[in-house]
């Protein structure tokens, strides 16, 4: 340990934290005591301290970071190598991954218990953009865009969760964007205006490529029969723009035709604002040509001017060099058969599509939609005539609980001022509303109080806990009114509110959100797949991937299923796109459906679905290691420790030689001692799915670009470091399903961090224990696991 140059720790400093005790206090006495006593000691002891370091009376202090970060640097060293020194005797690498196992374990509890809000008497946590849009759309009626580039900042995560308090920090670009943003937000909510006129742009297809020919189009009798046809990968031009005079909801509408070859994808609509990077529809569309169909979204939009493109995103040939020539009358599209020769060519010569082609008669924008004038949120904010009064009211509903009067004396001061300046009684009010959109009480989430310790949350505090874990927005009337009444806490109402509350078309914030965090979604695209190795890879397919997952999740939470379905399953949730990816037949549409599997389609559960499969990819081919440290963090709960400094690449073979699997290559990599150890834990997770490329699809051998020789044939069997030995991922998937009180307890951390916004401590696992143990009886069943979580003491305590 010579090269451990770290401070010596004092007696003093080295404090046992509480929540250490137990089993951890246990193994550090008869495990790493021991290791240090066989391999440290005699240069890191009572009588020597080499590089002024002293280990054996090294303990831990959870709360100190300095401590943690001396642990931390020693489980670098021993896994690098570099401890005890090479003329040392070695210890054996399965040693070493027990001590560094122990030491990561040590380091997670202190980075978890810096989370908790233990010791603080009161606990802030952000809520996240997507929350503040959700909770903006309840108060207020306003679908105010968090993604857009006037919006919100994006939220960081921590191992997949983007809702962890202690990582959600507030920077000067967020004071200045929530500003900004309860700005614009209340001048839409308000209607401090004259009513807007609600009107129907309406583009025929001469407006939009045609133009100066409708007088000869009119002429010729075709105006009404004039028609643009977009091919895979084109678009029409965006040298037009949509002018949005009055911020607020549109329904936007396309009447138009999709033609579909035989055999083949339907055209992809995609109406794109390019300069904002914002689309507004996106769909495939299958109607024949004589029968156009009409598409209609409600859209918001912000006042401005935005140039439109109408894509056909099915992946084909580049358009450029084969474009038709649209700058003649005689070259207006009218119907396919009324192409001539120097046009692309559309159809074969029965009139048959050969490619998936849109044909587009008309667009029409309008708006906006006002329900009533003045708004909803106009009407329910000015009751009075009583400045004070109405912002007694509006903060109460939007900080969740009730208001002081000191607190409505500080929110009056920009009101008197704006008064002073000779503004109106509305436009004075409405900066005292900013003032409460822009104040702590809405921009987080509060537990406890200042003048004493509270150790479990006030019925207002568990109505917004409740209300932002399931709905990810603000409580409603009923939630708050059982607070206001002190009833909340009870277990039988707070079952019943789950109930009602996953019954209502709010839940789907939960069955979207919860799973896209917990299995790491927000990866999928991340190292985008190379074009050439994988053409038919698409936006739509992507898309299609997450959908599937998310879709697997909701239903499964719909039914009330259990825990098992996540790990195997006889069914999925999958579109046309993706049945077409994973050669799949019989199904149509864009919808996703639920779709019964056979044993040959290779897929069942969470672990084979092509978006879990190509997050742990990097674009190029499959990662076994990434694979199996995602089934660790995400599916076992047990995250590898990191890797040590320097790990050399997978090397890559001569040209000449034989062709070698990533297998072979990782095999060759372990051979390494300290590298052993942690491989035999996360190699044979990854290695069970090596049937399925970067991409997820199926497939018996590798495919290898350079070397000799025909591709490998691959081999997906493994044995995990109990020694249980499985040949394939099939195999693998019944081993976790014996182990599913395992995976059951992994799901109940992810839910609970989800739920209580930071990460799980070791005081926390004896009741995350108790709430997966309800479950069992039931068959470990989503919904009810989320019941028992939820009227658990966990969930009660801040």
């Amino acid at each position: 340990m010579t090269r451990l140059l770290l401070p010596a720790l004092t007696a003093a400093a080295l404090l046992t934290s509480h929540a250490a005790m137990g089993a951890e206090s246990r193994d550090l006495t008869g495990l790493v005591r021991p290791f240090f006593e066989q391999h440290c000691n005699s240069c890191h002891g009572a009588k020597k301290q080499k590089g002024d370091l002293r280990v054996d009376n090294l303990i831990v202090d959870l709360q100190s970071p300095k401590i943690m970060g001396h642990w931390e640097e020693i489980m670098s060293r021993i896994n690098s190598g570099d401890m005890p020194p090479e003329d040392e005797t070695r210890p054996k690498p399965e040693e070493i991954s027990k001590v560094a196992d122990w030491i990561l374990l040590q380091l997670r509890e202190a980075e978890t218990v810096r989370q908790s809000s233990a010791g603080e008497r009161v606990a802030f946590r952000k809520l996240t953009r997507d929350e503040y849009g959700n909770t903006v759309r309840d108060l207020l009626g306003v679908n105010f865009d968090v993604k857009a580039p006037s919006g919100l900042p994006e939220d960081p995560d921590w191992k997949g969760f983007e809702r962890i308090g202690s990582v959600l920090t507030l920077s000067p670009a967020h004071i200045e964007k929530y500003l900004s943003a309860a700005d614009a937000i209340l001048d839409e909510a308000l209607s401090l205006r004259p009513e807007p006129k609600r009107e129907v742009i309406r583009w025929e297809a001469f407006d939009m490529r045609w133009k100066g020919f409708k007088e000869e189009y009119q002429a010729r009798g075709i105006a009404d029969k004039v028609r643009i046809e977009i091919v895979p990968r084109n678009y029409t031009t965006d040298s037009w723009n949509i002018e949005i005079k009055t911020t607020g909801d549109y329904l936007l509408r396309l009447k138009l035709s999709g033609l579909r070859p035989a055999g083949g994808r339907a055209p992809r609509l995609k109406v794109y604002l390019s300069s904002i990077n914002t689309t507004l529809i996106e769909q495939d569309i299958d109607a024949p040509e004589d029968k156009p169909i009409t598409v209609e979204a409600r859209v918001h939009l912000v006042a401005g001017k935005y140039p439109v493109r109408i894509i056909n995103s099915v992946p084909g040939p580049n358009p450029e060099g084969r474009r038709s020539r649209h700058s003649g009358t005689p070259n207006a599209f009218t119907n396919t058969r009324s192409r001539v020769p120097w046009q692309l060519k559309l159809t074969d010569d029965d009139f048959k599509p050969i490619q998936p082609t849109l044909i587009v008669d008309t667009v029409e924008w309008d708006g906006p939609i006002v329900d009533s004038w003045p708004t909803q949120a106009h009407q329910k904010i000015y009751v009075s005539k009583d400045a004070r009064e109405i912002l007694t009211q509006f903060a109460t509903r939007a900080w969740r609980r009730p208001v002081q009067a000191k607190e409505i004396e500080r929110l009056m001061q920009p009101v008197n001022k704006s008064l002073e300046l000779g503004d109106s009684f509305e436009v004075a009010v409405k900066n005292g509303l900013i003032g409460v959109m822009c104040a702590k009480s809405f921009l987080y989430l509060e537990e406890g109080d200042a003048a004493k310790a509270a150790p479990t949350l006030s019925d207002y505090e568990l109505a917004s806990r409740l209300s932002y874990f399931l709905w990810s927005s603000m409580p409603d009337e009923h939630l708050l009114e059982l607070a206001k009444k002190g009833r909340l806490r009870d277990s039988k109402t707070l079952r019943a509110e789950v109930q009602r509350m996953l019954r209502d078309p709010k839940a789907q914030e939960f069955a979207d959100s919860f799973p896209r965090q917990w299995l790491q979604l927000r990866k999928v695209g991340m190292f985008p797949p190379d074009k050439e190795l994988y053409p038919d890879y698409d936006e739509n397919l992507e898309q299609s991937m997450v959908a599937e997952t998310l879709g697997f999740f909701k239903e499964v939470l719909k039914r009330n299923g259990s825990l098992r379905e996540f790990l195997d399953s006889d069914w999925s949730m999958i579109n046309e796109r993706l049945a077409m990816h994973y050669g799949i037949e019989g199904v149509r549409g864009d919808q996703l459906q639920r779709v019964v599997l056979k044993p040959e389609d290779h897929r069942g559960g969470l672990l084979t679905q092509a978006s879990v499969l190509s997050l742990t990819s990097d674009g190029t081919r499959h990662r076994p290691v990434h694979r199996g440290v995602w089934m660790l963090e995400s599916i076992i709960g047990r995250p590898p420790p990191p890797p040590p400094a320097n790990v050399p690449a997978l090397t890559t073979p001569d040209a000449k030689a034989k062709k070698t699997t990533v297998r072979e290559k990782l095999e060759l990599h372990r051979s390494d001692p300290n590298c052993t150890a942690c491989h035999n834990k996360i190699d044979p997770l990854g290695i069970a799915f090596d049937n399925y490329d970067a991409i997820g699809r199926w497939r018996t051998v590798e495919t290898i670009k350079d070397g000799t020789g025909d591709n490998p044939a691959l081999d997906p069997s493994g044995v995990l470091p109990d020694g249980r030995a499985f040949a394939d991922s099939v195999a693998l998937k019944k081993i976790l399903l014996d182990d599913q009180d395992k995976f059951a307890a992994a799901v109940t951390d992810k839910l609970a961090t989800y739920a209580l916004r930071r990460g799980m401590t070791f005081s926390d696992r004896e009741e995350l224990k108790r709430i997966a143990e309800a479950s069992k009886a039931d068959g470990y069943k989503l919904a009810s696991l989320i019941e028992s979580l939820v009227t658990s003491p966990l969930f009660l305590k801040r």
